[in-house]
């Protein structure tokens, strides 16, 4: 959705979160995969390999911005809410990406909310057409 506002290796670094994430529930998705393969394409580049990066360092250091804090946290909720269902230890681990980058409890709440509500409206998207 936002990855237009970020550089090429906060693009590579917002994927590496996002595989953390999906791995976080120790189940894999297909929806999951969609949503990964949709990041993979927003963002124009090519999938990664087994021996890419699977760590980011200093959160503060790679999304220094505000704006980059939150669309990384918007992403990762859109990640963990691909598969319509909310696995704890999923949200957990876009909690956590969102402590270490000092995202407020308001801002983080205001974050979950709006996932929340966009996860919904696509959900109803798809079942336009299908009765």
């Amino acid at each position: 959705m936002f990855l237009s506002e970020l550089t090429a290796e906060q693009k590579r670094a917002l994927l590496v979160l996002a595989r953390q994430v999906i791995a976080a529930d120790e189940r894999l998705a297909f929806q999951e995969l969609e949503r990964l393969e949709a990041l993979y394409h927003e963002a124009d580049l090519p999938p990664e390999t087994p021996d890419a990066p699977d760590v980011v360092a200093d959160l503060n250091y790679m999304f220094p911005s505000a704006r980059a804090r939150a669309v990384v946290v918007l992403e990762l909720l859109m990640v963990a809410l691909a598969d319509a269902s909310v696995d704890r230890r999923e949200l957990r681990a876009v909690r956590a990406i969102a402590e270490a980058m000092e995202v407020s409890e308001a801002d983080w709440e205001a974050m979950r909310d709006w996932a929340g509500r966009y996860a919904a409206l696509v959900a109803e998207a798809r079942a336009f057409g299908q009765a």
